[in-house]
């Protein structure tokens, strides 16, 4: 007999059907993110009555997905704290920042063990190609993964553009061209531990926009908004739709390409080839050097340079006030656009645009719908990013881990 609020005990021992699926990944999910738990444990922080738990934990046992973590407490074992098979296993995520190619070993549960960084400096006048420093990067992340006889369980690598086709390139990322770019392709040559790792990997090398992976870590710091852009500005123009909880990626793996709007009329060539993009008048390197810091950026590094731009903007200072307020001009009608079409909830805002953010909300305001008597003109909320730089690790390790739970086999000893 099942008590009120429980699920009946699964009689099958057959495959997970796709509501047992569903309730796997959450009791994994826990384990991964808090360490080993009984089965009572499972059942308060999962929510799952204890007959759905039994069921569940015995077909995972049975599979090797699982493990005993303890001594028993009572003669049957049932009060046994239960542990990852594949706990000792790793995350590896990498990226290329405004000033560095990095790359970091992580716990399943996003706990990172060590990071690897590598400037992006110029060497006597000539910049290092970023995907060879990427791969150097990623093979002292693999390598440390090795030496502590850790299993990598996923690689990510993050890039600013869009992340297209099957085999997945990239396009209109700011660092690498306009152009696609077999980025993967180019990295299994640079970095041979790569391309041996791949075949062991419990997933695909992943390809991921940094601003999708930002809107991920910051979605679930929002409960409750399951519609929500993300934008931001320090490295590229970027931007990441989450729509119903998911992201949005459309129909080529092009939505939220925020970057290539032609919002101004009649403007400047864009390297995409459109007129008047975003980006030929909101890109960093365009802000900094209308406010006099392209030196700085040159000496110092672009998120100093850009750190120097928000002190001069609230010091009132002449040309990086003019600078900025005319990027915010145009961020803003390109919000004005995006926001009617999306409809989002949210509007979370990164980097040094999200410390300035003011100057864009006023700008997306001066022209918004009367509809409903101007009910419209505060929605949406524009809010600064809580997580900061780090949010595209968080996301990334996040976006991993819901993919390694969602197939329990891939957990298995």
């Amino acid at each position: 007999m099942t008590a009120a609020g429980e699920s009946p005990v699964p009689t099958t021992t057959g495959p997970l059907d796709e509501v047992h699926r569903a309730q796997s990944a959450r009791l994994l999910d826990h384990l991964v993110v808090h360490g080993p738990a009984t089965r009572s444990e499972l059942a308060t922080a999962t929510g799952l009555g204890r007959g759905t738990i039994a069921g569940l934990t015995s077909r995972l046992l049975d599979a090797g997905v699982l493990r005993p973590g303890g001594s028993a407490a009572s003669g049957d074992g049932r009060a046994a704290p239960l542990a990852l098979t594949a706990a000792d296993r790793v995350l590896v995520t990498a990226t290329l920042t405004p000033d560095d190619a990095v790359a970091a070993v992580a716990t399943l549960g996003g706990d990172e063990i060590a990071r690897f960084v590598e400037p992006l400096i110029p060497v006597d006048g000539v910049a290092a190609d970023p995907l060879e420093l990427l791969a150097l990067v990623l093979t002292r992340a693999v390598a440390r993964a090795q030496r502590g006889e850790h299993p990598v369980a996923d690689l990510t690598v993050l890039v600013d553009g869009a992340v297209v086709g099957r085999p997945a390139v990239v396009v209109t990322d700011a660092r690498l061209g306009s152009e696609p770019v077999d980025v993967l392709g180019a990295l299994r040559i640079l970095a041979p531990t790569v391309a041996e790792l791949e075949p062991r990997l419990s997933l695909p090398i992943t390809l991921l926009p940094t601003a999708t992976a930002a809107a991920l870590a910051e979605h679930a710091e929002l409960p409750g908004i399951d519609e929500l852009l993300f934008i931001a500005g320090d490295d590229s123009v970027t931007a990441a739709a989450i729509s119903g909880g998911r992201p949005l990626t459309g129909a080529h793996g092009l939505a939220a390409t925020f970057a290539h709007l032609p919002v101004v009329p009649g403007g400047a060539r864009c390297t995409c080839g459109q007129q008047g993009c975003l980006t030929t008048v909101a890109a960093p390197e365009l802000v900094l050097e209308r406010a006099g810091l392209s030196e700085f950026a040159a000496a110092n590094g672009r998120t100093a340079a850009l750190s120097e731009l928000v002190e001069r903007v609230a010091a009132a200072d002449d040309r990086a006030r003019w600078s900025w307020l005319d990027a915010a001009h145009w961020i803003g009608r390109a919000l004005q656009l995006v926001v009617p079409t999306l409809d989002p909830s949210a509007v979370i805002v990164g980097g040094y645009w999200g410390v300035l953010l003011g100057d864009v909300d006023a700008a997306f305001r001066a022209n918004r719908p009367t509809i409903g008597g101007g009910a419209l003109e505060a929605i949406p909320t524009l809010a600064p990013a809580r997580l900061g730089h780090g949010a595209v690790f968080a996301g990334a390790r996040r976006q991993a881990r819901e993919r390694l739970v969602a197939e329990p086999s891939l957990l298995a000893g």
